[in-house]
């Protein structure tokens, strides 16, 4: 059996961990089951080195059937990664209009009138600190799918895919292998949009009703799988963790049984116990 791909580096202040089973149990969009090894691994590296974080939906991996799987990485990271350079002063982007006198209007945002004028492109520019800037224009026939959100938003997609592809040119280091939904042709209603991997606020409430309020005893069996506060807690440790609180609390509540001191034997119960406090404040 080969050994499971994992990666572990730093995102965003954060120290990340980042397995093969993460990927496939809680950030592969469509059929999970058959994402090849290569594909995991493509999509573990590239995150280690780009340094995403998939758990807030910095990135996706979306795997349809037969079909090679996509690696898509989400709108807002392009933006908060362009603020995070230095270079970078701002971006102004919008949409190319033909008119219905027969003009070509580059408009800024992403409004047109769909009864008297046709939606033909995007563009967006992207400001330097140094005072210079890089212009990048898009044709909407070369991205236009005609489903989805493509048949809804026409102009938010396109202008989106001029975003994108202008920063990624600006900053070819900084976007190297990154791409968006609307360049890939994948649909984003397939891409859950909510933060995984991590418990909700009901969990943690419960995780201090398990241990009768008992604050010590969940900090205890927190510090033995490695967090510093709840709200870091991963879905995959959260039973193991609501068990451990359990059996500790059960622990806590038994009364030693007075017995002679000669007849007194090593017992496994006893081993076992100091095996599970092994790591927690509580040990020893």
């Amino acid at each position: 059996m080969s050994q499971e791909l994992m990666v572990r580096y730093e995102a965003g202040g954060q120290e990340i961990t980042l397995s093969q089973s993460d990927v496939k149990n809680f950030l592969v969009s469509g059929d999970a089951n058959r994402v090849t090894e290569k594909e995991f691994k493509l999509f573990l590296e590239l995150c280690r080195f780009q340094k995403l974080n998939p758990f807030l939906r910095d990135a996706y991996l979306v795997k349809f059937g037969d079909k090679d799987a996509n690696i898509i990485v989400g709108k807002d990271f392009f933006i908060k990664r362009a603020y995070a350079n230095e270079k970078f002063k701002k971006y102004t982007a919008g949409i190319i209009v033909l008119k219905q006198n027969g003009d070509l209007e580059n408009r800024a945002g992403s409004f047109y009138a769909k009864q008297v004028e046709s939606l033909v492109g995007a563009w967006c520019k992207v400001e330097f600190t140094d005072g210079t800037y890089f212009y990048h224009t898009v044709a909407f026939d070369e991205y236009n799918t005609g489903k989805s959100t493509w048949a809804s938003k026409p102009a938010t997609m396109i202008r989106k895919v001029a975003l994108v592809q202008a920063l990624r040119e600006a900053f070819p280091e900084d976007y190297q292998g990154l791409y968006d939904s609307s360049e890939m042709g994948v649909n984003e209603e397939v891409l859950p949009s909510r933060e995984v991997g991590l418990i909700n606020d009901n969990q943690r409430k419960n995780l201090f009703k398990i241990a009768e309020n008992d604050k010590d005893i969940v900090k205890a069996i927190m510090v033995k799988y490695g967090y510093e506060n709840t709200s870091d807690i991963k879905e995959e440790d959260y039973q193991s963790i609501c068990d451990d609180i359990k059996k500790l609390v059960s622990l806590n509540k038994e009364e030693p049984e007075v017995i002679d001191a000669d007849e007194v034997e090593v017992v496994e119960e006893v081993e076992e116990e100091e095996d599970f406090l092994k790591g927690t404040p509580f040990e020893g």
